[in-house]
């Protein structure tokens, strides 16, 4: 998601929050110009967030008014809080050393079962060293 919206051009509104002003009226043009471009992104980022979610999800959703509120709680529900990634990491750790290869089963889908657990382990904070995975192999 985080590439579809950097390519989308709307990724740093995401990042850095979007807010409002309070005194709109003593905007200068090129504020009032630059604040309109600032909302668009934020409207486009909030858009394709919501395209990315269930019906549950925009549930979640209903009350945001910036694409970075809903991208906090999208991370939040998906990702979980530090005892639940915590959880995650040590079943996933556990399963990368269960891994043996079956009888029946080729060298190409081991490989394929094994990157597919270190990828998971990745993308939960615990990359494993080249070494590691060739250990594995």
């Amino acid at each position: 998601m985080k590439a579809y919206l950097g390519s989308q051009d709307v990724w740093d509104v995401v990042q850095g929050g979007f807010e409002e002003p309070e005194d709109f009226d003593e905007q200068t043009v090129a504020q009032i110009a630059a604040l309109k471009k600032t909302r668009v992104k934020d409207r486009k980022a909030m858009y394709a967030l919501y395209q990315a979610v269930d019906d549950a999800g925009l549930e979640k959703l209903a009350n945001t008014t910036t694409s970075k509120e809903v991208w906090e709680i999208l991370e939040k529900t998906y990702k979980g809080d530090e005892r639940v990634k915590q959880v995650r990491l040590q079943a996933l750790r556990g399963e990368f050393e269960r891994l043996l290869m079956k009888e029946n089963e080729g060298v190409t889908e081991f490989i394929s079962r094994v990157e597919t657990v270190a990828n998971q382990l990745g993308k939960n904070g615990e990359p494993l060293p080249a070494n590691r995975l060739w250990r594995k192999f």
